[in-house]
């Protein structure tokens, strides 16, 4: 790769130093404006000086512009190895986004989406009376078609689909072709399916199969409470003990499920500093800074919107982002 693409994709990220700064500023218009290089930025002011807006149109204009990038990462990528991967941690994180949504409607609340993927940019934020499910059918990957139909017809989710679709995004990952790049989508799975147990404990009843954590450690993470998963110091392998770490400081920001996706995502980018060479480890290291930065800008305004736990998340994001 040339050293003027490798710029320009930089420029779509977030670094540490960059989210350091902003978090100096005292509101969202003079962070983002000391950033006038990073494409996002343009996109974020001109929601916030061109009129009202709430919180979540702010993080929407953040996801959309990492979708984009997203999507233009999987369309410019030729190689079936490197394509494979990055499909497997896209479908994986669409598979959370399906079902929240899904969830949500079951218990008539609004849709939601956690991960910066496709199908989030296609999901209105309308009332469950007014959702379209036949349409958000028609937008999701064929992958997950059976557990949306499933959905409209018992009027509930199925966990033996959520289980058969947490199976396949990573059938093609192949630990002996690129075993960094398997450690980290194994991570990322098996993180995932923690995140999916703890909303749904029937989950646990379905074969699962994590590819990181052994058989004890998944099960003590999909039942433990999340302070005492995020005090566990030993014992375990050192990726599977990192994305502790990263709970237990996620836990002084954020609660619940919401602090294990972050810690999720500070593992993968702490992890994907091994990603050092060839195109496979090139492209999803991207992918990973291109998910991790939405998530961080996201936090980064709602720290801004809601006047909290600036210190904490200067602290944080010094600890996973060095």
């Amino acid at each position: 790769m040339n050293r003027a693409k490798t710029f320009s994709q930089s420029v779509e990220y977030i670094t540490l130093e960059n989210a350091l700064s902003m978090l100096q500023y005292s509101d969202i218009v003079n962070a983002f404006s000391s950033m006038a290089e990073k494409p996002w930025a343009g996109k974020v002011l001109k929601r916030v000086t061109t009129g009202r807006y709430t919180l979540i149109d702010v993080q929407r204009d953040i996801d959309d512009f990492f979708i984009e990038k997203i999507v233009e990462l999987v369309e410019e990528t030729k190689n079936e190895e490197a394509r494979n991967c990055l499909n497997s941690m896209i479908s994986l994180s669409e598979l959370v986004n399906v079902v929240v949504v899904l969830h949500n409607l079951s218990v008539g609340r609004k849709p939601a989406t956690i991960f910066p993927t496709p199908l989030a940019r296609k999901i209105p934020l309308v009332s469950p009376e007014e959702f379209d499910i036949h349409a958000f059918r028609r937008n999701v990957d064929k992958v997950f078609t059976g557990l949306v139909d499933r959905f409209i017809k018992n009027k509930k989710l199925s966990m033996r689909e959520i289980a058969l679709a947490l199976h396949k995004p990573v059938e093609k990952i192949d630990k002996v072709s690129n075993y960094r790049v398997w450690r980290l989508i194994g991570i990322y799975h098996d993180a995932i399916a923690v995140r999916l147990c703890r909303m749904f404990p029937d989950l646990l009843k379905e074969p699962l199969y994590p590819l990181i954590m052994d058989d004890k450690i998944f099960r003590e993470a999909c039942n433990s409470d999340l302070i005492e998963l995020s005090k566990i110091s030993s014992g375990y392998r050192r990726i599977v003990l990192e994305l502790f770490d990263a709970l237990t400081d996620s836990l002084t920001i954020l609660k619940g499920v919401e602090a294990f996706d972050l810690a999720t995502v500070l593992t993968t980018m702490s992890l994907s500093k091994t990603l050092v060479g060839g195109e496979v480890e090139e492209k999803v290291k991207r992918l990973v800074h291109l998910m991790g930065s939405s998530v961080i800008l996201k936090l980064i305004v709602l720290s801004f919107y809601t006047n909290t736990y600036r210190v904490e998340l200067q602290r944080l994001l010094s600890k996973w982002l060095k």
